[in-house]
């Protein structure tokens, strides 16, 4: 019987609390994975995999971030923080990665970044990835750095103009409401997510899906894309990590594949010995939730228990 159990990290923000989930397996836990979420969904969204690794002895832990889901405060969603919201999000996932660290000493920690949350994971890397055992990177991209540039740009002007907590609907149609084009004609405005219109259907429906960033979010959200165009300590991740990087091949975060080969040969050019990818055919954005879902999970548990041993 896998228990499920809820409660409260302290955030580095120094007010908030991460609404915190624990999958426990009920027997031996042989290894731990830690979940960053992508942009405006939740942790729970993650139950249905979180279940299937905690049978196999896999304790998974995951908080939702800052603006996100349980964590938020005072109705702010899309907003991270006052000040330094890209650096908060970094030390949170730190400080819940401690925390199962001391229910579980001694076990090997994995990290698994979808999306936005791959984006964090890869800078994660760079300052703490001589305490993962791995890391699998999901649903990621590599956008040129003019882009990364002007989108930094124009959410940091639409903040000065319109406040810092103003959710630009312009700019989230720049950011994401393109992605639907290759889709079209679509069944809905999120039909790039999966070619499973139940699982599409209930993040529509999903209360706390139905958001949109905010302009400091969005400029702290450029800011780690631009610390990784940049490689800003880069040469802090150990080359003997394993890494893991999943995509759909129609998923239009990673360019179709373009940016996800990117990111491969990049890890491959600093000299990264163990770095696997596999791309999905007909699979979009969330792999996780995709129609071919369980051989993905089935993967993902494969490369974790491979690199136990």
């Amino acid at each position: 019987m896998i228990k499920r159990r809820e409660f409260r990290v302290p955030s580095s923000d120094g007010k908030s609390g991460l609404h915190t989930v624990l999958w426990e397996p009920d027997g031996e836990v042989r290894q731990l994975l830690l979940i960053s979420h992508g942009m405006t969904e939740h942790i729970l969204r993650y139950d249905s995999f979180a279940r299937f690794l905690a049978e196999q002895g896999i304790a998974v832990i995951g908080h939702d971030h800052l603006g996100h889901g349980g964590t938020v405060q005072n109705g702010r969603y899309g907003y991270f923080a006052d000040k330094g919201g890209h650096v908060c999000v970094i030390r949170d996932l730190h400080r819940t990665a401690s925390r199962i660290r001391v229910m579980y000493p001694g076990r090997p920690l994995y990290m698994l970044g979808h999306s936005m949350g791959s984006f964090f994971l890869r800078r994660y890397l760079t300052l703490y990835g001589e305490e993962l055992a791995g890391a699998i990177i999901m649903g990621t991209g590599d956008q040129a750095m003019p882009i990364v540039i002007a989108g930094k740009l124009i959410a940091a002007s639409i903040g000065l103009i319109r406040g810092k907590e103003y959710q630009s609907k312009w700019m989230h149609q720049l950011v994401l409401g393109n992605y639907n084009r290759s889709f079209m004609p679509s069944r809905t405005d999120n039909d790039w997510l999966s070619k499973n219109c139940e699982s599409v259907d209930q993040y529509c429906s999903d209360p706390f899906c139905n958001f949109k960033f905010t302009a400091s979010a969005y400029c702290d959200f450029f800011n780690i894309m631009l610390d990784l165009k940049l490689h800003r300590q880069e040469d802090r991740i150990p080359r003997s990590l394993p890494l893991f990087i999943l995509s759909g091949a129609q998923d239009p975060v990673g360019e179709f594949g373009r940016g996800v080969r990117r990111v491969f040969r990049r890890y491959k050019k600093i000299g990264m010995t163990d770095t696997e990818m596999i791309l999905y055919p007909d699979d979009r954005h969330e792999l996780l939730n995709e129609t071919d879902k369980e051989a993905v999970w089935h993967d993902i548990l494969s490369w974790i228990t491979y690199h136990e041993l």
